[in-house]
């Protein structure tokens, strides 16, 4: 058995490491943005996190909505130059359910009800000239049962509209759906049949660029993780199930959150944050790489949150009197290409009451290698707030991941300048730079400064985003900044 370890120095260095890694940005071209809140959106847990799109490294499409019952899909290259735009009306009620792209097309679903059932309609548009095709109906289901999905591969080759089938406690048993290719042309039904899995509450589906389908599963009152591979020529399932829950040094354990990944080289990744069941603590960290090919799990080393840990993060928030952590999520699952995972988790909640602030705090980091033992860990520390109106909009964090090097894009107020700041990890062995102001010295006021979702990275250097600057206030501006 492993020694579990934390590295003390990297609580230190992602604060005050005083090399200075970045400089500020050069904005190349800015033009105005209109935008009006979806107030369908749910500012907790917005359906469509990225809403802008990179297409190679000179253009990027974004999904922009006019507050009513219209979005648009527009095109622009890298001087910001408005390339087309397309409308897609919605009815009332109808909601934006996934938005991607590939280099031939930008891909939307919609989520409607109409009468007794609820519908996926897909909307596919030319990327050369903006031209849209005639809607189609990806799935139609009852309007009283779940609300149908759809997962779309990393190339946009492969999309997956669902629904699901459930007993009369709504947990699932069945789900079915229709497999199209990136045209949205069908290819086959499928149907995953998981009467032999009890108290199935929730199910992450992922699609590979081959079309292999993955039902990321937790059952057994929170305690079972199962993994299930399906290949668009067989309807056998290849399976990898293992008891995350239970009782553990005398303690029960069951599972609070989970995120997966699949990642580029076709291996799925997850991670499992526990919790104990009789103070509501979290407990630990699991990870996981599924080899299907090989039919293998590896798993690392259980990271558990000892009262050392938790002492020292919580030494790190000035700002707060907790002797334990709390409202910690997984947000991310990256791939390096040293085959190192990292995995990141952040501390995001509202003080509660329909007028009360969102806050989003500190980040933990933990890496992998390639053979799923530990490499580094570490904690970094940002304060972040956001009226109730805006929710998390406007703070959490943007990444981006270049070779073996992280970037964390954040709006803070650090040091009496309220900005954007750029934050650089080596993830091959955890060491940060000191976070760096961007220069777009963005508006501190009442009204909307910063739109997350539309932060890309359309190169390394070169990143675009919406935000609202404080001098010579002209409103929203899409902007297209390369970092010296």
């Amino acid at each position: 058995m492993k020694k579990q370890f934390i590295l003390p120095l990297l609580f230190l260095s992602l604060l005050c490491q005083p090399q200075d890694l970045l400089a500020q940005a050069k904005t190349k071209a800015s033009v105005a943005f209109s935008y009006q809140p979806d107030k369908s959106e749910d500012h907790y847990n917005p359906r469509i996190k990225q809403k802008a799109i990179p297409v190679g490294q000179d253009a990027f499409v974004l999904l922009n909505s006019d507050g009513a019952r219209k979005y648009t899909v527009e095109k622009y290259n890298a001087d910001l130059k408005r390339q087309w735009a397309a409308e897609i009306p919605l009815a009332e009620g109808e909601t934006i359910e996934s938005f991607t792209a590939t280099q031939e097309a930008a891909l939307v679903v919609t989520h409607r009800k109409n009468g007794q059932n609820q519908q996926l309609l897909g909307h596919y548009i030319n990327l050369q000239n903006g031209q849209q095709e005639q809607p189609s109906l990806l799935l139609e289901a009852p309007a009283k049962g779940r609300r149908a999905g759809v997962a779309v591969s990393e190339d946009g080759s492969r999309v997956l509209a669902f629904r699901y089938h459930t007993d009369n406690s709504f947990q699932i048993q069945t789900i079915s759906g229709t497999l199209y290719n990136g045209r949205l042309q069908k290819q086959q039904d499928v149907t995953y049949n998981l009467n032999d899995l009890r108290g199935i509450m929730t199910a992450d589906i992922q699609l590979g660029n081959n079309g292999e389908q993955y039902l990321n599963l937790i059952s057994d009152q929170m305690n079972r993780l199962s993994v299930r591979q399906y290949s668009p020529d067989s309807k056998e399932a290849k399976v990898m199930s293992v008891l995350v829950g239970g009782a553990f040094d005398g303690k029960k354990v069951y599972i609070r959150d989970t995120k997966f990944e699949l990642m580029p080289n076709g291996k799925m990744y997850g991670a499992v944050l526990t919790a104990d069941e009789a103070s509501n603590g979290y407990y630990s960290l699991k990870a996981v790489k599924y080899d299907f090919e090989n039919e293998d799990m590896v798993f690392a080393e259980e990271f558990q949150f000892t009262p050392d840990y938790v002492q020292k993060v919580n030494a790190l928030d000035k700002s707060s009197d907790n002797t334990k952590l709390q409202d910690i999520y997984l947000t991310d699952l990256l791939l390096t290409p040293e085959k190192k995972l990292v995995v990141v988790a952040e501390k995001k909640y509202t003080a509660g009451g329909d007028n009360a602030p969102f806050f989003a705090k500190e980040l933990h980091l933990f890496a992998y290698d390639e053979f799923m033992d530990s490499s580094w860990n570490s904690v970094l520390m940002k304060q972040q707030e956001a009226p109730a109106a805006e929710g998390f909009a406007g703070i959490s964090y943007a990444s981006y991941l270049s070779g073996n090097t992280l970037n964390l894009l954040t709006l803070e107020d650090l040091n009496g300048k309220y900005d954007l700041y750029l934050r650089q990890i080596n993830t091959s062995n955890g060491s940060a730079s000191a976070p760096k102001t961007v220069g777009l010295k963005v508006a501190k006021d009442s009204k909307p400064a910063y739109l997350r979702a539309y932060t890309a990275w359309l190169a390394d250097k070169n990143i675009v985003t919406v935000v609202r600057s404080g001098k010579k206030d002209k409103g929203l501006q899409l902007k297209h900044v390369q970092v010296k």
